[in-house]
């Protein structure tokens, strides 16, 4: 029995949180008890945010919050701008701040969620996620990160629910499909998680994680059959650097597997 390529794959999982959080964007739908000059400040910082002067706009939203502390706009702006920068801190300690002042306000909770993700607090992006989800069930997105935040804490069942309700929500939402695939995998259903990567790669041809779990996965459920999905692997990763070790293990598990099934005589 041949082993497969040791390492499977999960670099995706960190691909649903943006590098970015969404921003606001409210000129002139504050509230009128804000003051002028905080609004204007406010202003000043979304249009420094759309040229890309990251510090500046900060600065802007900062002012902004030192006239009117309760401004709840501003405090998302600036806690995603922080976020962008990597201050995650800063980022969490305006966004919780919105939440406080508003505490259903559905544009801070989803950054939130992303935020706690970053930093590695589980239990905070499924708690800011639920609420989140709760008010907004149709955010295939944010379904997701709530089911890989159950999935790092080994809650298959609860991160089972929250891909499905992903794909429910956007049934080309490919890269959930690979971590339902992946989650399958873990829990030793074979035939489930290859159904999973099919569906990933039906939706996008190009996606090269899906491929490479595919090819393990479909040697672990049958050796004798496996060898099509490594060529698929091949074929697809073939001239992509990082993906450059990977081809050449394949490669040889491709020769050794066929080697074998033919001195089988199959």
């Amino acid at each position: 029995m041949f082993v497969g390529l040791k390492n499977l794959s999960n670099r995706l999982v960190r691909t649903l949180v943006p590098a970015a959080l969404a921003l606001v964007f409210l000129t002139g739908v504050v509230s009128a008890a804000v003051p002028d000059d905080a609004k204007k400040e406010y202003n000043r910082g979304i249009e420094l945010t759309k040229a890309k002067k990251i510090d500046s706009a900060i600065v802007a939203y900062e002012a902004a919050l030192k006239i009117a502390p309760d401004y709840v706009d501003a405090q998302i702006n600036v806690g995603a701008l922080y976020y962008e920068k990597g201050d995650m801190a800063k980022a969490t300690e305006h966004l919780k701040k919105a939440i406080e002042l508003d505490s259903n306000n559905v544009s801070a909770l989803k950054p939130l969620g992303q935020v706690y993700f970053k930093a590695k607090d589980y239990d905070g992006t499924i708690n800011a996620l639920k609420r989140y989800t709760a008010l907004n069930a149709n955010d295939a997105a944010a379904w997701s990160l709530l089911g890989q935040s159950y999935k790092k804490k080994a809650d298959e069942k609860n991160a089972l629910d929250a891909f499905t309700k992903a794909v429910t929500a956007d049934p080309k939402d490919y890269r959930t499909f690979y971590h339902i695939g992946n989650t399958h995998r873990e829990a030793k259903r074979l035939s489930d998680a290859i159904t999973a990567y099919r569906k990933a790669i039906a939706i996008n041809p190009n996606y090269v994680e899906a491929y490479y779990n595919l090819a393990i996965t479909s040697q672990l459920a049958d050796m004798e059959k496996c060898v099509p999905d490594y060529k698929a692997f091949i074929k697809v990763a073939t001239g992509k650097r990082e993906w450059k070790s990977q081809v050449v293990q394949a490669d040889s598990m491709v020769d050794k597997i066929t080697k074998y099934l033919e001195a089988k005589g199959n």
